[in-house]
């Protein structure tokens, strides 16, 4: 909830005692709490309230933690076609701001419309070129494409970007190269550089022992592999671990995989 720490400087620079922002950080701080308490759905009603007092938010980054909060509260219960449709009606208000793509671009990409997260995320980069989350975003959906290639040169980029950005907080940075690093190692996987691909799985696993994805990930290597044995040991993992945890599809299918596969 590193989002919480920052709020009321941000909100606030001066001390202001406006009713209206008043209003929304107490909003926020409850979303917060129901957050972590895993009610989505009043974190939810909490989080939309706060946009009614869009114009009292003076710093762009609060309207995107909330935005990227309600985002949670759709991820979390599998209902990514009802953050799609928040998202598309967000865009259509605020067509000029390209969190309103990214974060459709990830519920698209969580609900399989592969092509359709593309365009959004390519949208974003169209708008910033070095956004580290789009960057990382298509370079994981070309990886599900089977576009490799493609994929490192996108995550390539979002190492980069993270290497010269200063100006973010730790445990973000922390978790966002783990995710690119997860991501180069499922594309070195697919192109068949599999020691390559083990090299980058351990980076990330040390960054980010909990990721579901990475387990996903090293598990559909070795099972091209063709070592079972380990490839159901990551399948198990990726179903187990939850910070963060699989989208549906992705769960599904790792359920599948040990119903199916033997040593």
């Amino acid at each position: 909830m590193n989002f919480l720490k920052v709020l009321k400087s941000r909100l606030w620079p001066n001390n202001s005692q406006d009713k209206q922002q008043i209003a929304v950080m107490h909003l926020i701080g409850t979303a917060g709490s129901y957050l972590q308490t895993e009610n989505y759905s009043e974190a939810r009603h909490c989080l939309l309230r706060v946009l009614e007092y869009r114009d009292a938010i003076r710093d762009p980054q609060i309207l995107v933690g909330v935005l990227g909060w309600l985002f949670r509260t759709w991820e979390r219960t599998d209902q990514y076609g009802e953050g799609i449709e928040f998202f598309s009606e967000y865009i259509s208000k605020y067509p000029d701001e390209g969190i309103g793509y990214k974060l459709r671009a990830d519920s698209l990409w969580y609900s399989g419309e592969l092509q359709r997260a593309i365009d959004d995320y390519s949208h974003v980069l169209g708008l910033d070129p070095n956004d580290i989350l789009a960057l990382s975003g298509r370079g994981q959906v070309f990886i599900e494409c089977g576009e490799f290639s493609r994929a490192l040169q996108d995550l390539d980029c979002a190492l980069e970007g993270l290497k010269q950005n200063q100006n973010v907080p730790t445990d973000w940075k922390t978790s966002a190269k783990a995710y690119v690093l997860n991501g180069k190692a499922a594309a070195y996987a697919g192109l068949g550089e599999f020691d390559c691909a083990c090299q980058y799985f351990d980076q990330s696993m040390a960054l980010c022992p909990k990721n579901a994805w990475v387990y996903f990930n090293q598990a559909v290597a070795y099972e091209k592999r063709g070592d079972m044995k380990h490839a159901i040991a990551n399948y198990k993992l990726s179903i187990a671990m939850n910070e963060p945890r699989l989208n549906v599809l992705k769960r599904q299918y790792a359920e599948t995989k040990l119903s199916t596969l033997h040593e």
